[in-house]
């Protein structure tokens, strides 16, 4: 039996609407119309940029959710209704809508440094990833487990090569505790929600938030650490692992005092690695 294709055509189409807007964005932080909206206090100012960037972001979110819907086999694994919006599939909103976001917040850091080729390498790297996050998350819809498996993988991935991005862009501005966790809190609980459902591992929105709030609790000693903003994205990432696979395992009902311990092992080794390398 053949497994169902994806139409490449609308994958492709749509990267290529949101890279070339991604691309204006660009543009428009290089001139000098780039307006910024205050909300007074302390509260962090925003700019036209990131009003476009969300805009992209919903736009990328929109066609994963068209693209999966196109799937012939049944979904309701991961099928979700919430008020007016009925049948959608919120799980793959969230891997494509956040690549547009962690993107241009990354790639806007090496700008100093590589100029205009940060913003090339941001545009590529762009397209190439959503393309293969809506590829993958088709096939991961797949009966067969050596055609939905692999794609899992990918996605996971994927999941964490934004995880990175926008956890080293959000330590980078070193804003306000309450600010950057808040942040971190949402990215967590996204990739959270988004990972584990794909993988077939139903978890409700409230577990993945409580569970995103509990990674976030890390900012406050994180901002007392006088770290680089990579080693700081790589001590997020790597507890949000660990949190993505015990709750995996908890999901189904096979959590135990093994994986554990093989999961608190691999993240004091990794974490306590990131540390010594921030000492040198």
């Amino acid at each position: 039996m053949q497994s169902p294709q994806p139409r490449y055509e609308q994958i492709v189409t749509i990267a290529f609407i949101v890279t070339i807007g991604l691309a204006i964005v660009f543009l428009i932080d290089s001139s000098t119309v780039n307006p910024r909206f205050a909300f007074g206090g302390d509260l962090p100012e925003v700019s036209l940029s990131w009003l476009l960037i969300g805009s992209l972001a919903l736009l990328a979110a929109m066609g994963a959710d068209w693209i999966a819907r196109s799937h012939p086999h049944p979904m309701n694994w991961i099928i979700r209704s919430f008020g007016p919006l009925r049948n959608v599939t919120p799980a793959f909103w969230f891997l494509p809508g956040l690549s547009m976001v962690a993107a241009y917040a990354f790639w806007q850091l090496f700008n100093p440094v590589l100029g205009g080729t940060a913003f090339l390498l941001a545009l590529i790297v762009t397209a190439g990833m959503l393309i293969v996050t809506l590829a993958a998350q088709y096939f991961s819809l797949d009966r067969r487990a050596e055609i939905h498996t692999p794609a899992q993988i990918v996605l996971h991935i994927i999941g964490y090569l934004i995880a990175f991005g926008s956890f080293s862009a959000i330590y980078y501005t070193r804003s306000r505790t309450l600010y950057s966790a808040t942040m971190v809190a949402l990215v967590s609980a996204f990739l959270i929600y988004a990972l584990l459902n794909i993988q077939r591992r139903p978890i409700a929105v409230g577990v993945a938030l409580i569970a995103g709030i509990g990674i976030a609790e890390l900012m406050w000693a994180l901002n007392y650490w006088q770290t680089t903003f990579l080693l700081a994205g790589v001590v997020l990432v790597t507890i949000l692992y660990v949190v993505v696979g015990l709750l995996g395992y908890a999901c189904i009902g096979q959590l135990n005092r093994r994986l554990l311990l093989e999961y608190s092992l691999v993240g004091i080794a990794l974490v306590g690695g990131a540390a010594y390398m921030s000492l040198r």
